[in-house]
């Protein structure tokens, strides 16, 4: 949901970048209605502006959350506070990651959906 000042964070495991692009993709029909993406129907997220998100992809798995975060907007800001609230290493040698600003997402879940995992939401304002 909405929420100005926060960011949610997603962590994924993906073969390539046109597959994490693929799982993000928003279709629309012919008369311009939008068809969720495959990430909002797992991770039941009704709407958000893309404009305000950013999805990475790195060739290899990353063990530590700051390697995966590294370069992402409020940089300075996020990967401290993700660090400091969700520990510094990776389960699992996770590869993408998801962001979403002025968003948090309120539906917790230890569950991985399609090799992505929700790991939480900060304040980055």
């Amino acid at each position: 949901m909405e929420q100005i000042g926060y960011v949610s964070l997603w962590i994924g495991k993906f073969s390539t970048s046109e597959e994490l692009e693929k799982y993000l993709l928003v279709a629309y029909t012919e008369d311009g209605d939008a068809i969720p993406s495959q990430f909002e129907k797992d991770f039941k997220v009704d709407y958000y502006d893309e404009d305000f998100s950013e999805a990475h992809y790195a060739e290899q798995d990353m063990r530590k959350l700051s390697h995966l975060l590294e370069g992402c907007s409020y940089d300075d800001v996020v990967i401290p506070n993700f660090v400091e609230k969700y520990g510094e290493y990776l389960p699992d040698g996770f590869n993408s990651m998801i962001l979403i600003y002025d968003f948090q997402h309120n539906k917790k879940s230890d569950n991985e959906i399609n090799g992505v995992k929700y790991l939480g939401s900060i304040r980055y304002e």
